[in-house]
């Protein structure tokens, strides 16, 4: 049976992910890839093999790295007519049950700035293991002052 060999692109379609986030996980080595005349080329087995050791959440789907906070952090999907934009990580360490309502006091300000079609953005994932929440937020510091005034309650 022959091997089927995936190019970055049609992995990080499988992931879920990035092509950055595949190009950050194979010289990691979390994924075993080959140099094929100037790029990468990844064994279907090695991919597979990376999606049985990682943590799986609820969708199946390989749970998010904090790799991909870069890849969040490196596009033009960042360009802005802002004279200033800002983005910060914020670290939250709480029981998963307390997520929520940080999640729908922050989601009020990241809503009210989408339907003013204002640049903004925000990503978040929580980690089980450490009780940890990673939120990346990026914009304008009207938006970012919101958002941390949205947080103050969380502060003890």
């Amino acid at each position: 049976m022959e091997q089927k060999i995936l190019t970055i692109e049609m992995a990080a379609d499988k992931l879920g992910v990035h092509p950055k986030t595949v190009r950050r996980y194979i010289s990691g080595g979390k994924i075993s890839a080959q140099k094929v005349a100037g790029s990468w080329r990844i064994n279907e087995d090695s991919l597979e093999q990376f999606l049985e050791t990682c943590e799986v959440n609820e969708s199946k789907h390989c749970s998010v790295s904090k790799d991909d906070f870069c890849v969040f952090m490196d596009s033009e999907y960042f360009d802005s007519d802002e004279t200033i934009q800002i983005c910060t990580i914020v670290d939250y360490y709480v029981q998963k049950e307390q997520v929520k309502n940080l999640l729908k006091d922050v989601m009020e300000v990241v809503a009210d700035y989408s339907i003013q079609n204002c640049s903004s953005r925000f990503n978040y994932v929580y980690d089980d293991s450490e009780n940890k929440m990673r939120l990346v937020f990026w914009g304008a510091p009207s938006y970012m002052s919101r958002v941390m005034n949205a947080m103050k309650p969380y502060e003890n």
